[in-house]
């Protein structure tokens, strides 16, 4: 999950991490928050005898000034698909030497990570020779079942994204939050209004999306605070990642049945009963029981795929490919640990193999007994076995309902894609600084 971080405390602990690590190899990583399961940093460093730094940042734009500036020289970073394309243009990465990343099986990419490096092609020949893809997803509008009337203004407005800018179009009191990242707000509002989303907008079309945005007046501006706040019910509705919509879904899956389990309102032989209906679109067991959230994404929303990329200027090229090498990786080293599950299965983003995403979807296909009880306790009910083999089933059901391997889009002009929505633009520098500037005179107006 992409969060904010103290950036003070964050650069002090890379200083700390670079001072200790003299007498080895220093594998410097810049990377989101919470993107990566940091036990398989651990077996990285056992296996090839070295140390990973690693540094968070918080926007792709945050990663361009980084390498730009030049003060650290990092040797692998995870920018999205337009940053690696407009870093590539601008001479800021090596090409990858992939006789030496064997674990990636290019022929084996998900539908959707298939189209976004069409895409990126399209604008650059050769750009997949700059990168790895390593996550990948969607947005989502995400909304709770508690709402009466929410869930059909969300999923059957003639506009997909009517909910997040047209209150008409919802029901009296809804609770709106908006993602707090002018350059994706500013992609939704575009679909809304029905502008092109890769060419820059007249003055007259800005203040339309300014308009927009001012009367709408949100309750919220916000990021990971958005999806705490639509689970403990403080607001209705939100724009946010379908990866971090998952995370949460899954684990209020889990604590639900392990609240009607505690109730005796359920027993443990009729679990995979209960998950099954509970992520059903009803989604409400003994009319009781229920996650209270769920997920719209529009047939257009933004895709994004995250990749694994080395920068022009690394100190470490070798280590850097042995590092992107392992984390492509299934079943690596002694321990038999699995790189690319482990860190698909932690952060909750897409599988970008079709053989990872078979696996994860497989968690779903588990059956649950009075053997399941063994070592159970009340004490630690919500982090127990029998809470983790919840959260695994439902975790499967979700990759499968909320991440379909393929889908079939019917674009305007009659051509067909297999997965839902497109990446952002790269757009220049002063068109960057003008979208902010009539996001951030909209918000101060609310």
């Amino acid at each position: 999950m992409r969060k904010r971080i103290s950036f003070v405390f964050l650069s002090v602990f890379f200083l700390i991490a670079l001072c200790s690590c003299q007498s080895r190899r220093v594998l410097l990583f810049l990377n989101w928050g919470e993107y990566v399961d940091e036990e398989m940093l651990e077996e990285f460093e056992s296996l090839y005898n070295c140390e990973v730094a690693m540094e968070l940042g918080e926007s792709n734009e945050l990663f361009y000034s980084k390498i730009s500036a030049g003060t650290t020289c990092f040797d692998v970073m995870c920018p999205s698909d337009y940053m690696v394309l407009k870093m590539a243009q601008n001479d800021m990465l090596q090409e990858i030497d992939f006789s030496r990343i064997p674990n990636y099986k290019k022929e084996d990419r998900m539908p959707g990570v298939k189209g976004i490096a069409e895409n990126l092609e399209s604008k650059m020949t050769g750009i997949t020779n700059y990168y790895v893809p390593y996550l990948w997803g969607t947005w989502g509008i995400v909304y709770s079942t508690y709402k009466e009337g929410l869930k059909e203004a969300v999923t059957t407005a003639e506009n997909e994204w009517a909910s997040l800018f047209d209150r008409n179009s919802l029901p009296a009191g809804t609770r709106v939050a908006m993602y707090d990242s002018n350059l994706h707000s500013y992609y939704a509002a575009c679909r809304y209004l029905g502008f092109d989303t890769e060419k820059e907008l007249s003055k007259e079309e800005l203040n339309q999306i300014y308009s927009l945005i001012r009367n709408m007046k949100y309750d919220a501006w916000g990021t990971d605070d958005i999806k705490k706040d639509i689970v403990a019910k403080n607001r209705d509705l939100g724009f946010m990642w379908t990866g971090d919509f998952l995370y949460y879904y899954c684990e209020n899956v889990a604590s639900t049945v392990i609240d009607a389990y505690l109730a005796k309102d359920v027993e443990i032989e009729e679990f995979s009963t209960m998950i099954e209906i509970i992520t059903t679109d009803a989604g409400i067991y003994k009319n009781k029981y229920q996650v209270g959230f769920d997920i719209f994404i529009p047939s257009d929303t933004i895709a994004f795929c995250d990749n694994l990329v080395i920068p022009k200027h690394a100190a470490n090229y070798d280590l850097a490919l042995e590092f992107i090498n392992f984390m492509c990786g299934r079943d690596e080293g002694p321990n038999h640990v699995d790189p690319a599950f482990a860190n698909t299965y932690y952060v909750s983003y897409n599988a970008p193999y079709v053989g990872l995403y078979e696996d994860i979807v497989s968690l779903r296909d588990v059956e649950f007994s009075t053997g399941d009880l063994e070592g159970f306790s009340t004490d630690f009910a919500y982090d127990s076995d029998l809470f983790w083999k919840v959260y695994d089933m439902a975790i499967g059901i979700a990759f499968d309902k909320y991440y379909p391997k393929e889908e079939k889009i019917i674009l305007p002009d009659g051509k067909e894609k297999h997965y839902k929505g497109d990446i952002l633009a790269t757009f220049s520098r002063k068109y960057i600084n003008t979208i902010n500037s009539t996001f951030n005179n909209a918000k101060a107006k609310r």
